[in-house]
């Protein structure tokens, strides 16, 4: 049964995730957002829900390993939807074809990653921590850097944007408030149909994760890692198709940027304790991988190579290549004990 609910959840997430690109691409035409904040804010939100809601679930269950491999592996996969939508968009690179904004979103990715590196290695040894409750000090930094990281790519997208009030024709403009307003309307519809399916996807992907009888590191980074990150996959599909290159991208980064506040989510819902305390270190091979594929996906922003092998930019690859050894070692891990 869990089999066919996955599915039929996996369905209806396909179907949510291309039209909400579709409305995100109105919005970013008709509102002065643009095409990478609607994608890292506005979709990244809506896509992120399933990963709220399935670490909050572990927490409050007792398994931090699972909220954890949740988090970091979904974060993992959200860089592997790059190369594969460097597929379907065609030969050459796609970081190629965004703006160079992007850059500051993968930076504050590794800078989040980083921290909660540093949280699993020296919280268990009382190093540089302390608790509000049972909060950890790490989760507040983790939420302080997310607020500054938010703040800055707004600001930075602001500088960039030009709003023409004066000059604009009253009647257009009337016609496009009526568009945006039906627009938010479909959104918020189709968002709630992602929220429901997203979440009915992690619970079926915990359930057959128990089945498998693999450790919950691996399973959380691989199986519910995958499950919640299919509406990112879905959306940014959606968008490279409709041409919408930095809603994409933007997309896919500002679910990482999001998913590393989960993790402070996670330990507040965590009534045991420092959830870093608690938490396995395996996570640390995870957390670094991601690490590597962003710097992979900053370089690739920088040097925006033209060059391409079956269809796919050379940073693309490596990403991919990047990825697999990482679910090999984890694996090899998993089986080990």
């Amino acid at each position: 049964m869990e089999y066919f609910l996955f599915f039929i959840s996996a369905v209806i997430v396909v179907f949510a995730g291309t039209r909400l690109a579709t409305y995100g691409d109105i919005l970013a035409t008709h509102t002065p957002l643009g095409y990478t904040l609607v994608g890292a804010v506005l979709i990244a939100a809506v896509t992120s829900l399933p990963e709220i809601s399935s670490s909050i679930s572990a927490s409050l269950i007792g398994s931090p390993d699972l909220a954890f491999g949740n988090v970091l592996g979904s974060n993992g996969f959200n860089l592997v939807i790059i190369a594969i939508a460097d597929i379907v968009q065609g030969p050459g690179s796609l970081l190629r074809m965004v703006r160079e904004s992007h850059i500051l979103s993968s930076i504050f990715g590794i800078i989040l990653t980083v921290i909660s590196m540093m949280g699993i290695l020296i919280a268990p040894y009382h190093m540089f921590e302390f608790t509000i409750g049972w909060i950890s000090s790490f989760s507040l930094i983790i939420m302080i850097t997310y607020m500054m990281a938010m703040t800055m790519m707004v600001r930075y997208e602001n500088k960039f944007t030009v709003i023409t009030n004066t000059q604009q024709d009253s009647e257009k403009t009337v016609k496009n408030q009526d568009v945006v307003k039906s627009t938010i309307l479909k959104f918020v519809f189709m968002a709630v149909f992602i929220v429901i399916a997203g979440i009915q996807l992690s619970i079926n992907a915990n359930i057959i994760a128990e089945k498998s009888g693999l450790g919950q590191t691996f399973v959380g980074t691989l199986l519910m890692a995958g499950a919640t990150s299919l509406p990112e996959l879905v959306a940014t599909i959606a968008a490279i198709r409709i041409g919408a290159y930095d809603m994409a991208v933007g997309n896919v980064l500002g679910s990482n940027l999001l998913n590393m506040f989960i993790i402070s989510i996670s330990d507040m819902t965590y009534l045991k304790g420092s959830v870093f305390i608690d938490v396995s270190q395996e996570h640390l091979l995870t957390a670094a991988t991601t690490i590597l594929l962003s710097g992979i996906v900053v370089i690739g922003l920088f040097y925006r190579s033209k060059r391409s092998f079956m269809k796919m930019g050379w940073d693309s690859i490596l990403i991919l290549i990047g990825y697999m050894v990482m679910l090999y070692l984890l694996f090899q891990i998993s089986v080990s004990f």
